[in-house]
């Protein structure tokens, strides 16, 4: 064989060696990026579904209350109010309006509890109780999941800014998600009156 051919032969050799090797490259490189999408979706949804269970438990919660409690309906009544701007929230989708309309509710649900300690006969309702059971369970459920959807959301962050996934990400469409965050203010322990 000619020495030129050997030559020309070694070159397409590393050529379709480096295109194999590229080729390997951007198509792991997408589907790390789909997968740890998918999975920072998919604990998104389930904070989605704790955050959608308290909404569902609160009306049971303020109705067993308003039996025994006469004149604490203000509280109820903001505890109502905050329930629906968590629900207009969710409808918009954005993370960030949610997290600010959870705090909101949260510090709201905190006051419920509150004046349901303050009445012996209504925090002695075993209805009450097993509301109120159910309701701290479901906010020990959204700490855990928001904690989950954060852990994925920083995987799939971290592999979005790391190279290559770089060089395509933003061509692909992976946009960077935001974190479940705390608003300001929310180190703070909330006043009850």
């Amino acid at each position: 064989m000619d020495k030129k051919w050997i030559i020309i032969l070694a070159i397409v050799a590393i050529v379709v060696v480096i295109g194999v090797i590229f080729a390997a490259l951007y198509f792991g490189t997408y589907n790390d990026l789909v997968s740890l999408e998918e999975t920072a979706n998919e604990k998104w949804a389930q904070v989605q579904q704790e955050l959608q269970r308290r909404y569902d438990l609160i009306p049971n919660v303020i109705e067993s209350a308003k039996l025994y409690i006469d004149y604490e309906g203000s509280i109820l009544q903001n505890v109502t109010e905050l329930r629906s701007q968590w629900a207009s929230a969710m409808q918009s989708g954005n993370v960030g309006d949610v997290n600010e309309a959870t705090t909101n509710l949260e510090s709201g649900i905190a006051n419920l509890i509150v004046v349901i300690e303050n009445y012996p006969d209504l925090e002695a309702s075993q209805v009450v109780q097993d509301l109120m059971i159910e309701l701290e369970g479901t906010e020990n459920r959204i700490s855990t999941e928001r904690g989950r959807y954060n852990e994925a959301v920083r995987d799939y962050n971290q592999v979005r800014r790391s190279f290559p996934a770089n060089l395509w990400a933003g061509g692909w469409g992976f946009d960077a998600k935001d974190y479940f965050e705390a608003t300001v203010g929310a180190e703070e322990v909330p006043s009850v009156s």
